[in-house]
């Protein structure tokens, strides 16, 4: 056997031995997922400075609140065209625990009224508490919002993966 193929073989047995490769036939590569879906109804969006903002609401589903959500903006940059880029965190809060976000984000200005923004994001689960703990998968949320008298909502659809 030539070196090559007996340190692939021992690579192969240590990851094993370690508890990496987890996965058989019978059992996913990925933890299983589930969809989620709702709508940020802002209560608070407020600039804490010319690049981050803090906003805060309630989350609901077909109409009805099911949870609240805590977001920080920041690296809020005018792109032009009345383009705005940004990044922010969210925790939203449901019945079964909290879900923590990193998200991309993109606001397009309205060309009659500049306090209306649409929205369109991806927030990339990146952890939570309760039965989100170690929760990984992807949202993507758009709509449109008046962040002075907070008109609108900002409708999200989308995946989480919970091992």
């Amino acid at each position: 056997m030539n070196r090559r193929m007996l340190m692939i073989i021992l690579g192969i047995g240590l990851t094993l031995a370690l508890g990496r490769g987890k996965a058989t036939a019978n059992s996913p590569l990925t933890p299983p997922c589930t969809p989620l879906s709702g709508t940020f109804i802002f209560t608070l969006f407020q600039f804490t400075s010319a690049t981050t903002a803090i906003g805060a609401g309630v989350v609901q589903s077909e109409g009805h609140p099911v949870g609240t959500f805590s977001a920080n903006y920041f690296d809020i940059v005018q792109q032009g065209q009345g383009v705005i880029q940004l990044h922010g965190q969210h925790a939203i809060s449901l019945s079964e625990g909290t879900l923590l976000t990193y998200d991309e984000i993109h606001l397009q200005s309205d060309n009659k009224n500049p306090a209306v923004f649409q929205a369109n994001a991806r927030l990339h689960v990146i952890g939570g508490t309760g039965a989100y703990s170690e929760a990984t998968g992807l949202l993507h949320s758009h709509g449109e919002l008046n962040v002075v008298t907070l008109e609108g909502g900002i409708d999200f659809k989308g995946q989480v993966c919970v091992p």
